[in-house]
């Protein structure tokens, strides 16, 4: 490769870059309520036409319906079980039984060693202490400024929330309505190449990100029963909520039940729980050996990232637009993939009828 086609190269792929950030930033936060409404419609016609056959408006509209009174009852319920597992969580429990007695271990530590220390080097522990508590005291209140700010973002974000979901519901109805004519709409005012795209980018869905979506959507769930059943024993509460945070955080990128087990069984170890320590790595280690084993039969496909393009891209679009940016960055990358190489599968059949 040349220097000139190297830098074409470059400059290609930093304008699909600023393309995507810009689409990203601007455009999708305004299109969003009508992807989603889009999406909704797209299943709801689906099972519809599983069920029915060829289904009348009316049907339509009534399964519609009965699909956002399923997800209302469902977040009713969520929050009912929330609301009531954070009331009975222990937050006295957890300051007195962690993090005051970790404290009390360090200062104890830095104590016993000033006491046996000339007065220079004791000193210099002295500081050292201060530093470890100031830094503990900004964490604290890190984490406390960051609720506060939290909490005002829900109460400020309520009315664009609303105006979101009834967007989201009325576009729903009108796609469902009509979706067929909706789409030939789209395809005929699109020109040709951007509609090739949009057939790419409807294809890569359906093969891949459905599939994958679907797959680990199941190991969630089991990974959350087996949670369940592992924090019942444990007598840990709220179990069910622990258990839920625990298994959504085995699905995210470069978490995963570790994550919050691994530290929590060293802890109880230190703190001479060793039987309930050494339980929960043991818990750990039957989750992950469950999942070695289910995610590839599961899993059929995966979207083919190499590991440090798909962690620099995560990085990168959580930068840039936040948790949306770390779930789209890699599906993009992966999309140009397999644009590519569905590209190349073209180039080689052609090449194998002209040879033929």
């Amino acid at each position: 490769m040349t220097k000139k086609d190297f830098l074409i190269n470059f400059l290609y792929y930093c304008c699909i870059v600023l393309i995507v950030y810009l689409c990203g930033k601007y455009l999708l936060p305004v299109m969003m309520p009508f992807i989603i409404g889009f999406t909704i419609a797209y299943f709801v016609r689906k099972i519809a036409i599983k069920i029915f056959g060829k289904p009348g408006r009316k049907r339509l509209i009534l399964l519609l319906i009965a699909f956002y009174i399923l997800v209302v009852f469902l977040f009713a319920l969520t929050s009912v079980i929330t609301v009531n597992s954070l009331k009975t969580f222990d937050y006295a429990g957890l300051y007195s039984n962690y993090l005051e007695p970790a404290i009390n271990i360090v200062y104890n530590h830095f104590i016993d060693l000033t006491e046996s220390l000339p007065a220079e080097v004791a000193e210099i522990f002295n500081q050292v202490m201060s530093s470890i508590f100031e830094a503990i005291k900004t964490v604290l209140m890190t984490v406390s400024t960051f609720l506060i700010n939290f909490v005002k973002g829900l109460i400020t974000s309520f009315p664009s929330v609303i105006i979101t979901v009834t967007v989201t519901i009325v576009s729903s109805i009108y796609i469902i309505l009509d979706y067929e004519g909706i789409l030939a709409f789209i395809y005929r005012v699109l020109p040709t190449k951007a509609s090739v795209f949009l057939e790419d980018v409807t294809l890569f869905i359906k093969e891949n990100i459905l599939n994958v979506l679907k797959s680990y959507i199941i190991i969630m769930g089991i990974t959350f029963v087996e949670l369940t059943i592992g924090l019942t024993i444990l007598k840990a509460k709220p179990t069910i909520l622990l258990a839920a945070l625990i298994a959504i955080m085995d699905i995210l990128p470069i978490l995963g039940v570790g994550t919050a087990l691994i530290p929590w069984g060293f802890v109880e170890m230190i703190f001479g729980n060793i039987l309930k320590g050494v339980s929960v790595l043991v818990l750990y280690a039957a989750i992950t050996a469950i999942r070695n084993i289910i995610e590839p039969r599961i899993v059929g496909t995966k979207l083919g990232l190499n590991p440090l393009v798909s962690l620099i891209s995560m990085i990168a679009g959580l930068k840039m637009l936040g948790l949306l940016g770390m779930i789209g960055f890699p599906l993009t990358i992966s999309f140009f993939m397999y644009r590519d190489e569905k590209k190349k599968n073209m180039k080689n059949e052609e090449t194998q009828e002209v040879a033929s």
